[in-house]
């Protein structure tokens, strides 16, 4: 809708994971390294964890364009699964038939050998599970019972898990301990600072075409980083909210102003103080005393 009337090919700001639109803060890169060598070498487990809309999942995605060679993924987005449903949607994901699967043992066994043939044609296996610090502890178990699939110099299957900080502290709990010592690369993902807000902005608006990328003023990036506080989701949001209301307010550049109006509908209504009501609470309360006193004193004088 507002595309044309600020120069775009596309829109900027959508939520979705596009390589196109990636921008890598310092944390971001620092990562993305980290899981690079974790891959290369071989290594097995790799945690991953930040603040919701911090961009987990846009890395994973990042790296996985980056990678040489053929690679095959199981993306787990959801991990509420039963321990029995859990091998066969990995298998399906993976593109092995699970029909005749019954049993968790088949399933194992049909992984293992898809695994060993992708190790042969020099394919990578990803298993990436995000929100994992919602998996139930038996199922995380599972998780780690599967890098014991591996050749004697190589394991077969890299494992990496997306989380919310409240992951770190599970993986502490002692019975993860044979978990966490298989971890060989964990990465917290911070937010982005100022500078790296309004370059994530300027690059996002790039990627889509503007010939002006001065659309947003230095007051405006400064609203939204205080709101967002860098977290790159939630600049997405109020972006292309700004956008689609500047256009309809037919403002050529989006200021402060405009920011704060769709801060005010973003956070919804909320509840209206009401200062005036403690001091009517006393008020009365001061009231029903003194007629209290009244009426003590008028039955003493009788």
């Amino acid at each position: 809708m507002y595309r044309k009337a600020y120069g775009l090919t596309e829109k900027p700001f959508e939520i979705t994971p596009d390589p196109r639109f990636v921008y890598l803060g310092e944390v971001h890169r620092e990562a993305l390294a980290h899981l690079r060598y974790a891959i290369q070498e071989c290594k097995g487990f790799s945690v991953v964890t930040g603040e919701p809309g911090t961009g987990k999942t846009t890395l994973v995605h990042t790296l996985l364009e980056k990678l040489s060679g053929r690679v095959r993924t199981s993306y787990i987005f959801n991990p509420i699964l039963e321990r029995s449903d859990f091998l066969n949607y990995v298998c399906e994901d993976l593109g092995i038939p699970a029909d005749q699967l019954k049993s968790r043992g088949q399933s194992l066994k049909a992984l293992h050998g898809f695994l060993l043939n992708c190790f042969a044609a020099d394919e990578k296996v990803f298993l990436i599970i995000d929100e994992a610090q919602s998996l139930e502890p038996e199922l995380l178990q599972d998780v780690r019972l599967l890098t014991n699939l591996e050749t004697s110099k190589n394991k077969l299957l890299h494992v990496i898990l997306l989380g919310q900080p409240e992951l770190n502290e599970i993986l502490a709990e002692a019975r993860f301990r044979p978990l966490k010592q298989r971890i060989t690369v964990r990465h917290h993902l911070l937010p982005l600072s100022f500078e790296e807000t309004r370059n994530y902005i300027l690059h996002r608006l790039k990627a889509a075409g503007a010939r002006n990328i001065s659309i947003f003023t230095g007051a405006a990036i400064k609203e939204i980083y205080a709101y967002s506080k860098g977290i790159p989701r939630l600049i997405n949001i109020v972006c292309d909210n700004a956008l689609l209301t500047g256009f309809s307010a037919d403002q050529g550049r989006i200021g402060k102003n405009i920011i704060r109006d769709v801060l005010v509908h973003l956070d919804g209504p909320k509840k209206v103080r009401k200062k005036w009501l403690w001091p009517v609470l006393l008020m009365l309360l001061a009231i029903s005393v003194m007629l209290g006193i009244q009426e003590w004193a008028f039955h003493m004088g009788r």
